[in-house]
């Protein structure tokens, strides 16, 4: 039996100690406030999560992530799948670095790189 290959083109890491939030219009929508969603993988693409509603693919999200040493907010994503699971749904998206000229920022492309390596050094030390 031959080894499995990896689909993806980045690798993800494990989400150790980051926070997601995703934004959600209130009434009429000229309220918003904040979800706070249970953070699956990450990487400087896209990461996973789980959500008690479903999303639809496309469907694009704003969120803030926080991590203890690295946040940043009004990340702009969209929806690549959505997968029912037991009793949650689990939803992948990508960032949309072509949304805003804050997606388009090096500030954010740097926050969200530094999370990937503070992740990624939680991974090594906990192989160690």
């Amino acid at each position: 039996m031959g080894m499995k290959r990896n689909r993806r083109k980045f690798a993800r890491y494990g989400v150790g100690s980051l926070g997601v939030s995703l934004h959600r219009t209130g009434l009429l929508g000229l309220f918003s406030n904040r979800i706070d969603v249970r953070a699956i993988d990450f990487n400087t693409t896209g990461l996973a999560f789980r959500h008690s509603r479903p999303l639809s693919p496309g469907q694009p999200v704003l969120m803030d992530l926080v991590t203890d040493q690295h946040s940043v907010s009004h990340v702009v994503a969209v929806v690549r799948y959505i997968t029912r699971m037991e009793n949650h749904f689990r939803c992948g998206v990508a960032f949309d670095f072509d949304a805003n000229e804050h997606m388009r920022s090096a500030a954010v492309r740097d926050t969200l790189k530094n999370i990937e390596t503070q992740l990624n050094e939680v991974v090594i030390l906990a192989a160690e």
